[in-house]
Parts: C-alpha cells; structure tokens; sequence
C-alpha cells in the first residue's frame, strides 16, 4: 500500500504525466521480461555446464573503483534471442572469420557464437572476476551443436587489445559507457576497419534499445551502418559489406 501511495505521489509531482507513464511501463515490462530470461538463463547453464546466468557488478567482479565507470556497470548475460537475431542478420562465411567479443564478461557469447563454423572465437574482458569464471567455463562447457573448438578468454583492456589478423566478426552487448564505446569505433574504423579487402563486422546489442548508447556511431569514415533495429546495430566496412548486403 504505502508503495502505490509512493508512485501515487509521483505521478501527481510529475510536470510530464503522459512520459512519467510510458517511462513506468517501459521499465516494468523490461522487469518482467528479465526476470522471465533468467529462467532462461539458468536452463542454458544447467544444459551446458556452465556458469553465466547470474548478474554481479564489475566492482565485485574486481574492477577498480576508478574505472567501473569505463563499463556499464553490471554484468548480464545476453539472451539468446536476442543473439541469434544479430546473427541472423549477417550472411557470411563464419568459417572465415574470427569472432571476437567484446566485455565477453562469463562466456555466454562465446558459447552461442560456437553454434557456427567460426574460424577461432575470442573473448576480451577487463573485469578479472568474470574472466576466471569464462576460464571456468571454457573448460567446463559442452554442447552438441557445437561447431567451433577454439575458444580463447583474454584478460585485458579493450582500448589496447589489437584483434587477430583476417576478416573480424566483432560482437558488443552494451559492454562499455558511451565515451569508451566512441574511442574503441575510431580505434577500430582508423585500424582494422582500414586495411583494404579485410572485411570487418561490428554488432552492437542491448536488450532495452541501441539508442541507449547515443552518438557513439556518428562520424565513422569505414564502418558504416548496414543494418539497424531496436536492439541490434550493424555495421561494416566496405570489403564487408561488399558481401553482406
């Protein structure tokens, strides 16, 4: 009762009752629909045997105070929905290319993205916390849809990792604060996403909406934006996008 008086009392504070409304929607149903994927969660990791349904703040995780603002503050694993609909996205050869994720935080990505024919998969995580977990569960993992056998956690910062050579599938779910996120894309669209005929993908997810991350993809002189919907984003360069689109 004193909960509905509380909201009551807001509502009536509000100088925008129409956007109050929507914003109180907005979150509860993203409430519902999370604690609705944990379940989901959990079915993925007692399946795989593995360990990645479970949030848990980078602080915890062990990242320095000063430096948990360069992230997004929580880890969450991906829902595979959402996965796989950013893949279905993309018509490539995997075989030919190396994945690499970007906060891959405890390994889910790793995992789902081993269900194609990528070349090598790599994950990059500058919380030590999630990393040992992701070791863990490399070790541990199991599936028979698997198609990919080379999966690699690496402990370290994103800004100052250099991808492997050859044509990238590059995959970030919400993993860095705007500001981060902007200096990792110049970095990317000034280096890798230059040399010519190395094809280079970058998606982008986040399970409530990609404008979330503002305009951290404006201004790119490579990359460009193939595809773009709610809660993904692609883009690529143009070696990549001559086989994509």
């Amino acid at each position: 009762m004193d909960r509905i008086r509380k909201l009551l009392a807001e509502f009536r504070r509000s100088d925008h009752k129409l956007s109050w409304l929507r914003d109180q929607f907005k979150w509860r149903y993203f409430a519902f629909r999370h604690k609705k994927q944990l379940r989901l969660n959990l079915m993925f990791d007692r399946l795989h045997a593995v360990d990645t349904a479970h949030e848990l703040s980078l602080a915890a995780a062990g990242v320095p105070a000063a430096d948990v603002a360069r992230g997004n503050g929580v880890y969450r694993p991906l829902t595979g929905e959402l996965f796989r609909e950013a893949m279905g996205s993309i018509d490539i050869d995997a075989s030919a290319f190396t994945f690499v994720d970007i906060g891959s935080g405890k390994g889910k990505v790793l995992f789902m993205a081993s269900d194609y024919p990528f070349k090598r998969i790599v994950g990059i995580e500058y919380a030590a916390g999630l990393h040992e977990v992701a070791v863990r569960n490399v070790a541990s993992y199991r599936s028979e849809r698997r198609q990919c056998t080379d999966i690699e956690p690496v402990y370290g910062d994103a800004l100052a990792y250099t991808p492997p050579p050859g044509p990238l599938v590059l995959f970030i779910f919400n993993a860095l604060a705007p500001d981060f996120m902007r200096a990792l894309l110049q970095k990317l669209d000034t280096d890798a996403a230059s040399e010519a005929g190395r094809p280079v993908i970058l998606i982008y997810t986040n399970i409530r909406s990609v404008s979330e991350i503002g305009g951290a993809f404006d201004g790119l002189r490579n990359l460009q934006t193939i595809r773009r919907k709610r809660r993904f984003l692609v883009i690529a360069n143009m070696a990549a996008r001559a086989s994509v689109l």
